[in-house]
């Protein structure tokens, strides 16, 4: 039971991610005109499934990085019901930002979402971690780039 309430939390961010970000990638090709917004929005898919494919090969990579360990206790960063909790919350922060027409990360509503799961679960958070490992990647690399 607890396997599908994490695959459906997975899928369920999954879906909110592109359901925010599906439209980014090609949105000046509608607006331009250069493309009908239909057309646009059938790149973006096709896009968004390539990468979906491509990130596989990533996946364990991506769930080492957003697992929370280091952030929280090793034994509560491994536990279903935090991932669950995790994945629900950013799943819901960025419907209910998209669908209100807010801008919003996923990356920003994972973070926020671990670190929520982690004192929700009355745990200490590891501060230097979330600064080092989160805090200061999230706001360097829009400088960087």
């Amino acid at each position: 039971m607890g396997t599908a309430i994490i695959i459906l939390a997975v899928v369920a961010l999954a879906f909110a991610n592109g359901a925010n970000d599906n439209f980014k990638g090609v949105a000046t090709l509608a607006g331009s005109r250069t493309t009908t917004q239909k057309t646009a929005l059938i790149l973006a898919t096709v896009a968004t499934f390539l990468g979906s494919l491509t990130a596989i090969a990533l996946a364990s990579a991506l769930a080492n990085a957003f697992s929370g360990k280091g952030l929280v206790p090793a034994e509560l960063a491994q536990t279903q019901s935090y991932g669950a909790a995790v994945a629900l919350a950013a799943a819901a922060t960025v419907l209910i930002a998209s669908r209100l027409g807010m801008p919003i990360s996923t990356t920003h509503s994972l973070v926020g979402a671990l670190v929520g799961a982690g004192l929700m679960a009355n745990t200490q958070i590891n501060l230097e971690k979330l600064s080092s490992g989160f805090a200061i990647p999230l706001i360097t690399s829009p400088l960087i780039a």
